[in-house]
């Protein structure tokens, strides 16, 4: 096998055309851009108002490369009330620079040259291409309508080989809408279990679930939760997409290393935007706000 460097998959990788449409929509006035999942609203008042109390706080400084420990408790209990993940704020935790860093500092810890990851497809963009950054080989498990864009394991089974080393689950699906019933979900970690598979699941969208669905994290029914990473933030439920702020949750050993990479990478994330975010999740009105965005985007 021919060994490429970072350099040459660069080169491979195409420009995200969800990017490309952002910015050209960017050049005029008075256009609708239907490409990148923008909320409509601007993050509430009150979490705006706990970042302007960091700065006057001077909370402007670097924070731990895992992140704010405040912000890291807040998760921890989030992630337990809310998706029942037992995770520890000092081991299992780290914040990174939304969730889009979260997937590379994934694969860059665990992943060799070669090794593939199942994909289910249609998938966000950033998926394919942070596995190939890495080394690894996406592999797509086609979706289709006809199914209702739901994942079947026995899509994931034809296309297991030697070298298979994870699958990602995203429920709710960008850009499908499609979300995973808990049958479905641990039919999908099942199978991640039995074939000696890390699972690597997105959940940025859990917030956003109508029909009177439920969202159901994939470590929550794992009989092997470490076998697990669940990726989040706070872009979408919070309308806080420029403050880039995303967490990860997992076994101890992969986040030390994601935090190794972040520590050379960029450090950690803003220290005042951590610290707004850990406050809107221990505040009433931010699940207010989220209700009343949810009832708009109907």
């Amino acid at each position: 096998m021919i060994r490429m460097s970072l350099h040459d998959r660069l080169e491979e990788i195409p420009a995200s055309g969800i990017r490309r449409l952002f910015e050209l929509a960017n050049r005029y006035r008075d256009v609708i851009s239907l490409g990148i999942g923008e909320p409509d609203f601007d993050t509430p008042e009150h979490i705006k108002e706990y970042a302007k109390e960091a700065l006057d706080r001077g909370l402007t400084h670097y924070t731990p490369n895992n992140g704010l420990k405040e912000l890291r408790d807040a998760i921890s209990e989030k992630l337990k009330k809310e998706n029942s993940i037992i995770a520890d704020p000092d081991k299992e935790i780290i914040v990174t620079t939304g969730g889009n860093q979260a997937f590379l500092l994934i694969w860059a810890s665990f992943l060799k040259e070669g090794d593939e990851v199942l994909i289910p497809s249609p998938h966000f963009v950033t998926y394919s291409a942070t596995v190939r950054l890495a080394g690894g080989v996406p592999v797509e498990v086609p979706l289709t309508m006809e199914n209702g864009f739901r994942l079947i394991a026995d899509d994931l089974q034809v296309r297991l080989t030697e070298r298979t080393r994870a699958i990602i689950l995203n429920s709710p699906n960008n850009p499908t809408g499609a979300v995973l019933t808990e049958k479905e979900v641990r039919a999908a970690v099942d199978f991640a279990e039995a074939n000696d598979l890390i699972v690597v699941s997105d959940e940025v969208y859990e917030s956003l679930i109508y029909d009177c669905l439920r969202h159901v994290s994939p470590a929550s029914v794992a009989s092997e939760p470490g076998r697990v990473i669940t990726v989040s933030s706070f872009s979408k439920t919070y309308a806080m997409t420029g403050w880039r702020i995303g967490y990860a949750a997992g076994p101890e050993e992969l986040i030390s290393r994601m935090v190794k990479f972040q520590m050379y990478l960029s450090a950690c994330p803003t220290s005042f935007a951590q610290y707004a975010a850990a406050r809107a999740l221990s505040d009433p009105r931010s699940q207010i706000a989220v209700s009343q965005m949810r009832s708009e985007y109907m």
